[in-house]
């Protein structure tokens, strides 16, 4: 009888992972029905177990030099390259005070989701203020929950520019012929994804003012995003974008998806499970 294969989950020290709702506590679940064993790494003070394959799922914007040492110590470990997904790392629509753009502006925080993640590791750490919620002013501010649109560059507060937790980017949402705003997204694991398209009346999509949402062919997804993922070395995640004018806008990039542990498993969300889990075997030998 052949050995089990194993599988490190390496997590960041605030991710609860085994429950929290993320896409891979999914897709872990049919692994382990294949017969195969999960560990989770959860932070860097515990002994490394041995495993065949190794798993990058740190929930956090940049992987400190402290869990590269982990990433090091196996010879194979998916997503292994994606250390930042900070904005200033990947985004081409980013816009400075001197440049000539004119058009709609997003600010956004540097860090990957607002920059919470962050903001929950330095209240781990002792800082108590951390989660304080007042009003900052704009040079100030650490981290966002929503993301404010202005109409151009010259109506961005000035602390704004001069806070280096934000960022500017053009504002390029995608809208429909029936004048519906757009997100697209790709999730992909390997050779293996999915592509569909969330619909909302709000220029800003988000799952609470989605409208519904709508299956897309993978073989129609745009050339260029295959190629920035490779760039970027994903072999595991999400990108969410619009098409503007023809030209793809990238607004993010996302190594660790969720998935709302209470949704409805409908035939189609069972069916895309074991689709996305069966891009394992690309990093199996």
């Amino acid at each position: 009888m052949s050995p089990r294969l194993r599988i490190a989950v390496i997590a960041h020290e605030i991710d609860d992972f085994e429950n929290s709702g993320y896409l891979l506590n999914r897709l872990a679940a049919e692994w382990q029905r294949r017969g195969i064993e999960i560990a989770v790494v959860r932070g860097t003070r515990q002994p490394l177990p041995a495993v065949d394959l190794a798993m990058l799922h740190t929930d956090i914007t940049v992987v400190g030099e402290d869990y590269a040492k982990i990433i090091e110590h196996y010879p194979r470990v998916i997503n292994g390259r994606v250390r930042d997904i900070s904005k200033t790392a990947f985004s081409e629509l980013l816009v400075r005070r001197e440049d000539d753009y004119r058009g709609p502006v997003i600010v956004k925080s540097r860090m990957n989701y607002g920059g919470l993640r962050e903001m929950q590791q330095r209240y781990l750490q002792g800082d108590m203020n951390s989660t304080i919620s007042i009003q900052r002013p704009w040079r100030r501010v650490e981290w966002l929950q929503e993301y404010p649109v202005f109409n151009s560059p010259a109506e961005v507060p000035h602390g704004v520019w001069q806070n280096p937790n934000l960022v500017v980017e053009k504002f390029l949402p995608e809208r429909n012929g029936a004048g519906e705003f757009i997100l697209r997204i790709w999730v992909f694991f390997g050779d293996r994804e999915i592509y569909y398209q969330c619909v909302s009346n709000e220029p800003v999509i988000k799952s609470t003012n989605t409208l519904r949402r709508e299956t897309l062919d993978p073989a129609q997804l745009p050339a260029s995003l295959r190629e920035t993922r490779g760039r970027l070395g994903f072999d595991y995640g999400k990108f969410d974008f619009g098409i503007n004018d023809g030209a793809v806008a990238l607004y993010d990039v996302n190594r660790t998806p969720g998935f709302p542990p209470n949704r409805t498993e409908t035939p189609e969300i069972a069916a895309n499970m074991r689709l996305l889990s069966a891009g394992l075997d690309c990093f199996i030998d």
